[in-house]
């Protein structure tokens, strides 16, 4: 796991180092164009693609936006990219939290509880936030829904495309395996004690006898258990941009053995994103 960590580590600096040293362009269309942008005027972009030498006229029509080197982002058109009906210019630090994969017992599990985790990934992240603005699930879901992308098929996309479909910039996505493991039981033995007497009242109303007994009592015995199901779970989430860079991920195994243990490594990785403020 440390050695994926740190792999996933490397990639994600050279990423930045790589996204530092060009400029990128986006088209409307979804395709990037990485390198170089010498010159901007009414109709054209004048652009070299980067280790190249050869320059090409871009239509600025046909540009959503130019990532520069020094990190400065500049739009030009509200033509969208993958057909979204979100404004490019409307992405920026905007997040959307996709519904979050759910395997239980190496299964797909209920879409209600992917749909759950989505929903309470949404709520921590809203209510800790970094000025960015998280789109509402209910939004996000019913995009999904109009582009075509579901479950069986997301795969098929690129995080950036995603991005896109959703009209922001960035999108938090996961996965929560559940695993029963072993069972748990716990018993015991409940007690209870009766005093025998020989006390008696005749016909007259008179008590006969010693009222407290001979002294012996007889105890009855009860054994009792319960059984408890433990589970073993862990959570990867990671963080895109609509480039698709990897800017976050990262796996946790839960120290708790409860079905619900998700919640609490939900808020441990989270607390280690750049998103989240305390």
């Amino acid at each position: 796991m440390k050695t994926l960590l740190y792999l996933l580590t490397i990639a994600f600096l050279s990423i930045s180092s790589f996204s530092q040293n060009y400029d990128i362009i986006l088209k409307t269309n979804g395709e990037e164009m990485v390198g170089h942008v010498n010159s901007i005027d009414d109709r054209t972009i004048d652009f070299n693609y980067k280790n190249e030498t050869l320059h090409y006229k871009v239509d600025k029509i046909d540009i959503a936006k130019i990532t520069f080197a020094s990190g400065r982002v500049q739009f030009f058109n509200s033509t969208q990219a993958n057909g979204s009906n979100a404004i490019v210019e409307n992405h920026h630090n905007k997040v959307a939290v996709l519904p979050f994969a759910y395997i239980k017992d190496e299964r797909d599990g209920s879409k209600s509880v992917s749909n759950r985790i989505q929903e309470e990934t949404y709520t921590l992240f809203k209510n800790h936030n970094t000025n960015l603005e998280y789109q509402d699930p209910r939004t996000t879901n019913a995009l999904l829904i109009k582009a075509g992308v579901t479950n069986n098929n997301i795969a098929g996309y690129t995080m950036g495309e995603i991005c896109h479909i959703l009209g922001v910039e960035y999108v938090i996505q996961g996965t929560v395996s559940v695993q029963k493991t072993s069972k748990s039981t716990y018993g015991g033995t409940a007690s209870t004690s009766k005093q025998s007497g020989n006390a008696r009242v005749d016909k007259n109303g008179n008590l006969i006898g010693n009222v407290f007994g001979d002294g012996k009592s007889k105890t009855y015995s009860a054994n009792t258990s319960s059984t408890i199901q433990n589970y073993g779970t862990s959570m990867v989430m990671n963080i895109y941009n609509d480039r698709g860079d990897n800017l976050f991920s990262q796996e946790h195994e839960s120290f708790w053995n409860t079905e619900d243990a998700y919640k609490i490594t939900l808020k441990y990785l989270a607390k280690r994103t750049p998103f989240y403020k305390k």
